[in-house]
């Protein structure tokens, strides 16, 4: 919240928790449903906008608001797309979504993650985070979605990752999904880190997930994806473009990424890419302009 309130100048609200099992989960989202209904309730709200909220589509739809709904994972079964675009006025996806969709959708050309890399390469990184680290000395590791509704168990994620660790001998950031950093040191910190920068000086990512994946594959760094099964649409549109590999078990692909980083090929493939395709934030003002949502 820290991090969100520097980066946007406006008043933000936690509504509810996470929930770990699929019990915790259901009533975790009826909490927040209500606590959402009851935060807005006497508010004059224009529109809701949400990129895989299935709260905030069921609040907006139960009161009337229009909502538009964002939505980049296309892997079955399909549960928060099922939940949400049926309830929205429309909904925005990239071209390559294979998911179900219903009603009006307005689909761009590119991933989310776009709009993400191009504000930071507009305007630098929004926290300054000193956690000793030289650049381009060290890799990051982001941690699987356990506990997600398209994936249950991370798989061999940390075995591969100790082993490519020890054999390269190379220094490695930790981030774990309860919001724990762990340092090269094994020290562990809890600290408002601008993700895209922590990337962005990083001699690597090999990430269990998929948006720091992707923001890697985007900024031009060496980004291998460990996720266990078939990656989302928007993953393997970055594979096919040779800014990301699929790796599953062995971290052997690293070298060539980093010959790649290292002669600045990958980062010149990245831009180009980049110029290819539309700002989905963008696409979003153009929206809510021409159909008089705002």
């Amino acid at each position: 919240m820290e991090l969100l309130r520097t980066m946007i100048p406006v008043e933000a609200v936690v509504v509810g928790e996470w929930g770990a099992n699929e019990y915790e989960k259901l009533i975790s989202f009826a909490e927040r449903v209500k606590e959402l209904a009851l935060l807005i309730a006497d508010k004059e709200i224009d529109l809701a906008i949400s990129k895989a909220s299935v709260e905030q589509a069921r609040v907006s739809f139960g009161l009337e608001i229009p909502y538009i709904a964002m939505n980049d994972n296309d892997i079955p079964p399909h549960i928060v797309t099922r939940l949400t675009f049926p309830l929205s006025t429309l909904s925005i996806v990239p071209e390559c979504f294979s998911g179900p969709t219903y009603g009006e959708t307005i689909k761009f050309k590119g991933l989310f993650e776009v709009s993400h890399v191009l504000d930071f390469m507009e305007d630098g990184e929004f926290v300054k985070s000193d956690l000793g680290l030289d650049e381009g000395e060290y890799v990051v590791i982001r941690y699987p979605p356990i506990s997600s509704h398209y994936l249950k168990e991370s798989g061999p994620f940390e075995g591969i990752v100790e082993k490519f660790l020890r054999e390269r001998k190379i220094q490695a950031v930790k981030i774990r999904r309860e919001g724990i950093i762990e340092l090269p040191s094994g020290e562990r910190v809890i600290a408002n880190i601008d993700g895209i920068s922590l990337i962005s000086r990083s001699a690597g990512l090999i990430s269990g997930g998929g948006t720091m994946a992707r923001e890697a594959a985007l900024l031009g760094v060496p980004s291998i994806s460990l996720f266990p099964g078939e990656d989302p649409c928007v993953s393997r549109i970055l594979m096919k473009e040779g800014l990301m590999r699929k790796a599953t078990d062995s971290l052997s692909v690293y070298d060539e990424l980093r010959k790649e980083w290292e002669s600045g090929r990958l980062g010149e493939r990245a831009r180009e890419f980049l110029r290819r395709c539309e700002d989905p934030a963008e696409v979003l003002m153009r929206v809510i302009r021409s159909r008089g949502l705002s």
